[in-house]
């Protein structure tokens, strides 16, 4: 394998795939080449034809080809297509390749496809953090598996940013899905705190008090604190939010993420968080070990 600048093969050949190649090509990668079902038929002045020049890949015709030609591949299909694809192409590949696999997938769909190379090649679970038809190259990605810290030496000298999560493939997906538990959360939390803020004409009021939380102090110490500080407090919080409940029932206001948090310290109370917990922990991987623990138990 060339290190310096290796031979890319991008196993699907989107918009991602193609704002990548792009940013491979003006970092100095001379041999990159793309292949898709689309790009496999495509004729000069398709879009994807369009595309590959433009970012200054070679479409090719097979897998196989891709595969031949190529010491890193790394594979940008859809989600539901990563598995079929790389079946296509396990056959041809080799124990010198580096399969990275950046489609969006379950943690287990990349055991299976882990399961699936063997040793065939040097597999790879990669997710990608970002927007990258905004950041492109830049674009964080987090990787996972015995091959991981080989894909990040191999490619953050040439402006790739990939941080290792994990020493198992599905690592890096279960990183990118639950990471999205908390980003998709707050931003339900955000809709039904606005609707009811809006419907008492206090709206901006509201994300002004907010916003200086959030901006004055960092996030960890805010997940520390939180995480802590309900463990200690669940019981008494639960009278709290069901004054939030009723205010926003007497509203007509949007009111499930408020339920929810309802239950869950009804939860932390029935596992006798506030006798474990009766001053703040140094961190939270007490709490969160409590937690697992005594679902645990309960199932």
């Amino acid at each position: 394998m060339n290190t310096s600048h290796p031979r890319l093969g991008l196993l699907g050949f989107g918009e991602a795939a193609g704002r990548l190649a792009r940013d491979f090509s003006q970092a100095g990668f001379t041999s990159i080449l793309g292949y898709s079902r689309s790009g496999a038929r495509a004729q000069p002045g398709d879009l994807v034809h369009r595309r590959a020049q433009a970012a200054g890949v070679t479409l090719v015709k097979t897998v196989g080809t891709l595969a031949k030609k190529s010491d890193i591949i790394i594979a940008m299909t859809p989600g539901k297509s990563a598995l079929p694809a790389l079946k296509k192409i396990r056959k041809y590949l080799r124990p010198d390749h580096l399969y990275v696999d950046a489609s969006s997938n379950s943690a287990h769909n990349m055991e299976q496809a882990a399961a699936l190379v063997g040793n065939a090649a040097k597999f790879v679970d990669a997710s990608i953090m970002g927007p990258v038809d905004l950041m492109g190259i830049k674009v964080p990605f987090v990787a996972s598996g015995p091959h991981a810290a080989a894909f990040r030496d191999l490619m953050t000298p040439h402006g790739m940013v990939i941080n290792v999560v994990g020493a198992n493939p599905g690592d890096a997906s279960a990183m990118k899905l639950i990471r999205s538990v908390l980003m998709k959360g707050l931003a339900m939390l955000l809709l039904e705190t606005m609707e009811a803020a809006q419907r008492r004409n206090i709206l901006d009021a509201v994300i002004e008090d907010s916003s200086v939380t959030f901006n004055e102090i960092p996030f960890q110490k805010i997940i520390k604190r939180y995480v802590g500080g309900t463990a200690v407090h669940c019981e008494r919080r639960i009278h709290e939010m069901k004054e939030c409940l009723e205010l926003l029932q007497g509203m007509g206001s949007t009111d499930r993420a408020t339920k929810a948090t309802i239950a869950m310290l009804r939860d932390m109370v029935k596992m006798g968080m506030p006798q474990q917990f009766k001053v703040e922990p140094d961190t939270i991987h007490p709490v969160i070990d409590a937690l697992i623990a005594a679902r645990a138990k309960a199932a």
